[in-house]
């Protein structure tokens, strides 16, 4: 075979395995980026601050499942499932986070509410977990779920001054991602603000009593 030959066939095989590359890199699906809407509702401006102290809200805790950056959903009580081409753009935990603080703000019950620990001694520590937050079927209806916990605590007196668990559901009657998104957002916003209501409730009795 005659150099030429072969050269010619090298410069076939290039263009065939060039043109192969191509066509799986236009293959390539961009997954799409979503995030919660948890914004409070318009009237739930800041109010004056209070007379506790300052709160710092800790990044509350999240299972690897759910905070990885897809999306999940339960398609039976025993298997979790995952949209891979579906993915959060902000880490679940920080959303939950960001909107408890909102929330809290609202209350009047500190007289300063941080994500970070500052400078300066903290008399309050609110740490907290998301639990559930995904898509469930359970043979008859697709609903979105979110469970979070979280935990009040007293620096000075390493006392736990309040503890609570909140879940709420919301139907996903759009059962595109987009629907199954809003839906979770709604579910998130109404546990969220349950959450912060019976801090507030246990609070506003004094926070000296520590919960047993």
């Amino acid at each position: 075979m005659s150099i030429h030959s072969c050269r010619v066939r090298w410069q076939c095989a290039l263009v065939v395995s060039v043109a192969l590359i191509a066509g799986a890199c236009g293959s390539v699906r961009a997954p799409r980026i979503y995030l919660l809407d948890l914004r409070p509702p318009a009237a739930a401006a800041e109010s004056a601050r209070g007379t506790l102290g300052q709160l710092v809200v800790r990044e509350f805790a999240c299972p690897d499942y759910l905070c990885d950056g897809r999306i999940v959903y339960r398609p039976t009580a025993s298997e979790v499932g995952f949209y891979e081409y579906h993915r959060w753009a902000v880490s679940p935990r920080q959303m939950v986070t960001e909107s408890v603080a909102d929330r809290v703000r609202t209350t009047a019950l500190f007289n300063n509410v941080a994500l970070r620990d500052p400078d300066v001694p903290v008399a309050y520590r609110l740490t907290g977990s998301v639990e559930r937050l995904e898509e469930v079927d359970d043979g008859r209806d697709v609903q979105a779920l979110c469970v979070l916990s979280a935990q009040l605590l007293d620096v000075r007196s390493k006392a736990i001054l309040w503890s609570h668990s909140e879940t709420a559901a919301a139907p996903v009657v759009d059962r595109s991602v987009a629907g199954v998104v809003a839906s979770l957002s709604t579910a998130t916003r109404t546990a969220v603000d349950a959450l912060v209501a019976s801090m507030a409730s246990r609070l506003a009795d004094g926070p000296a009593t520590t919960v047993r």
